[in-house]
């Protein structure tokens, strides 16, 4: 091994202090080289260690009656379909390779999560997005928004994978930091599933795929290069994987993303509890010149680690050479516990893998944060005048891009249930065609006001989606996405975020299977660093039970009658009203009772089973007003509805108030359905009934449902 004399000043600039210097030393039984300490350095970062979050993701439940893998065991969560048939679902991030180059950015997200999917043996099928853009009038905002959409469905078509939906959502936070959340979710049979099989001494190790070249060097400052996808080779690569699997070949396959082949070989080493050696001249590469540095910590995309039997070794090379794809074993499982790196023969590196990887023994941070006490309880309709003219504010609000009709809006909507829209995606997978919804959800607003509430809201919300779809919520998956951790404020609702999820998902028996920290996430303000709002997002999985009870939020009938289930409140806090129309954007949150969320969950539930209900719909980002239209738009119809004495108009038809579902009833089921409600003892209350295309409120016109279309198509929302 090359000896060298490395100061303490040289660990210092690279991040490791004294005492760290010192346990490195500890446990090599010797001092560390150059490249060692680059190599600590690098898997000790935030990216790679989670060392200012992964004690606190620990406290997240991640275990369930259906839970194969939860968080923190796998690249993905595994969920138990039944019938021998498993889910694989997981939620990333690329926010700031989007926000230099967005469509790469995006669409190297898309296959870096698709081939944490395929790791554990699953052929992705479906994605769902959740994306954030700064102010929507900038050029910037334009050009981001395009290119990343773009990236996202390329790359997606590519290897055949619907994308079932998006949420897109602007605030000025985001001007410089666009946030890019992709969700993939994908099938495997129970006895396919790439996961805790045996690691042992004497297995070998390959590298598949892409070439290694320098671009995306982990911790490169000067000519950084944002890797480049190839989702041809993307679906090669699946397909082989796919087939070396059914054929028993495989052991373990690990996604090489960031810091490439040592990330990848060091996990397999804590995982399999062994040594690796590695011989550096074995490994391909695209490009002559570079150094171990570059090769081992390169962000190449297209390229797996994958760990097999001997005996195996040469089908598995036939495999993909006929596929046209590079494939070379570059080391194995030894029966020692240390990572070596070889270059000509000689130990360039040797670390202890155990000592680098988050969960086993990477060092984490006590940092600093406080309990951020938000206040609740403010009245906002003390301060805030009702507006004299309610015209004047609906035509401002259905011009904000915020409250864009969904998308799927702008398709000729048939009539048969099994094709209209719900609350969640639903999607089937599986042989015996199993009923399976998502949903992503996020209010960074909500967050920024209050972050503890906010991360409960934001899982509420969720399961009342797919509940209101007919389903039943499963798991989560999350992208908790963050400015510095370095900052005290933002560390402090990094903290309350945690303690909103696990409070929600135990509460809700979601566990989490998977997620991801992104921190560090800032827009440039007069030259200084703002952190974007906080912003985590939830991926909720869930199951229909009955596929004959999928329900839609669509409205069907003129003359059916329409019902709120949950109570209509005197709260206009953190609503998009309130910042839309009268300019107050970061106050507040909106009336939110844990209790009563579940206590509308059970009832809804029972509505759709005993097929009392024709549409249900939960209310949500531009309170009633936009629920009733997004229910009314799809067949053309409208509503006339009386809003209550006791609640003020503003807050009636745009407050943002929590637990309550709109539901519209036939007239042969409206007696059944009141019994049922007034049994289940939850409030409720009659809005009106469903109209032929005209939209009256307290007996006053407010237009037909098809100007409100010509003006969502003006502004290219929709058509």
């Amino acid at each position: 091994m090359e000896k060298q004399d490395v100061s303490i000043q040289v660990a210092e600039d690279l991040g490791i202090n004294k005492e760290s210097y010192d346990k490195i030393a500890q446990s090599l039984g010797r001092n560390p080289n150059l490249l060692e300490l680059q190599i600590y350095s690098v898997m000790w970062s935030e990216n790679l260690s989670y060392k200012s979050s992964a004690s606190w993701i620990s406290s997240l439940p991640n275990k369930g009656d259906n839970i194969i893998s939860g968080a923190r065991e796998s690249s993905a969560g595994v969920i138990d379909l039944g019938n021998g048939e498993c889910c694989v679902f997981k939620m990333g991030t690329h926010n700031h390779p989007s926000g230099i180059d967005p469509y790469q950015g995006a669409a190297t997200c898309v296959g870096d999560v698709c081939r944490d999917i395929v790791s554990l043996g699953a052929k992705p099928q479906i994605v769902l997005n959740s994306l954030r853009f700064g102010d929507s009038t900038l050029d910037r905002t334009k050009w981001l928004m395009g290119e990343i959409i773009k990236g996202i469905n390329d790359y997606s078509n590519v290897l055949y994978i619907e994308d079932i939906g998006s949420e897109i959502f602007y605030n000025s936070s985001y001007d410089t930091n666009p946030i890019v959340n992709v969700m993939v979710a994908g099938l495997v049979s129970k006895d396919k599933l790439l996961f805790e099989r045996k690691l042992e001494a004497g297995q070998v190790l390959l590298i598949v795929g892409n070439p290694t070249g320098s671009e995306g060097v982990f911790g490169q400052n000067e000519s950084f290069t944002i890797p480049k996808g190839n989702p041809d080779l993307g679906n090669s690569l699946t397909e082989a994987i796919l087939k070396l699997n059914e054929q028993d070949a495989l052991v373990r396959v690990e996604n090489m993303d960031m810091a490439g082949i040592l990330n990848s070989s060091s996990v397999i080493s804590a995982h399999a509890k062994t040594g690796i050696d590695i011989d550096l001249n074995k490994i391909p590469l695209s490009q002559e010149g570079m150094n171990i540095e570059e090769v081992i910590l390169s962000r190449t995309q297209e390229r797996y680690m994958i760990v097999a039997d001997k005996k195996n070794a040469d089908l598995i090379k036939k495999t993909f050479t006929e596929k046209n794809i590079v494939c070379e074993e570059i080391g194995s499982l030894t029966s020692n516990e240390s990572l070596r790196f070889i270059e000509n023969s000689e130990i360039a590196a040797e670390v202890v893998a155990k000592d680098l990887v988050m969960g086993f023994g990477a060092p984490q941070v006590d940092r600093k944060f406080h309990d951020m006490n938000q206040e609740n309880d403010i009245d906002y309709l003390e301060t805030v005048p009702e507006p004299d003219n309610y015209w004047k504010v609906i035509n401002k609000m259905v011009n904000n891009p915020n409250l864009v009709i969904k998308e799927h809006l702008q398709r000729n909507i048939e009539e048969e249930r099994d094709n209209s829209p719900s609350d969640a995606q639903i999607t089937i997978l599986g042989e015996d065609k199993k009923a399976v919804c998502f949903t992503v959800s996020g209010n960074s607003v909500y967050s920024f006001n209050n972050a503890y509430i906010g991360a409960q809201i934001n899982i509420a919300r969720a399961a009342r989606r797919i509940v209101c779809s007919g389903g039943k919520p499963i798991a989560i998956n999350d992208c908790l996405n963050f400015g510095s951790p370095l900052e005290e404020n933002v560390y402090s609702q990094f903290v309350a975020t945690i303690k909103g999820i696990a409070k929600a998902s135990s509460y809700f028996d979601t566990p989490v299977a998977g997620g991801n920290v992104s921190f560090f996430n800032e827009s440039s303000v007069l030259g200084k660093r703002k952190a974007i709002n906080p912003t985590p997002v939830i991926a909720m999985m869930g199951m229909l039970p009955n596929k004959e009870n999928r329900m839609s939020y669509i409205f069907r009938n003129k003359g059916e009658m329409i019902f709120l289930i949950g109570r209509s409140r005197n709260d206009i806090a953190g609503s998009e009203y309130l910042c839309s129309y009268h300019q107050k954007c970061q106050v507040g949150i909106p009336y939110f009772n844990i209790e009563e969320e579940k206590a509308i969950n059970t009832t809804v539930a029972k509505l759709i089973e005993s097929k009392l209900i024709c549409s249900a719909h939960s209310v949500e980002r531009g309170g009633l007003f936009f629920n009733l239209i997004e229910s009314a738009m799809p067949l053309g119809l409208g509503f006339d509805i009386t809003s209550p004495a006791e609640v003020r108009m503003d807050a009636f038809l745009f407050g943002e108030a929590q637990g309550r579902v709109v539901v519209s009833v036939s007239m042969e089921n409206e007696n059944e359905f009141v019994d049922t409600m007034m049994e289940s003892g939850l409030p409720f209350s009659t809005l009106g009934h469903i109209t032929k295309g005209e939209l009256r409120i307290d007996d006053i016109s407010y237009g037909y449902i098809d100007e409100y279309k010509k003006i969502y198509m003006k502004n290219n929302i929709i058509g």
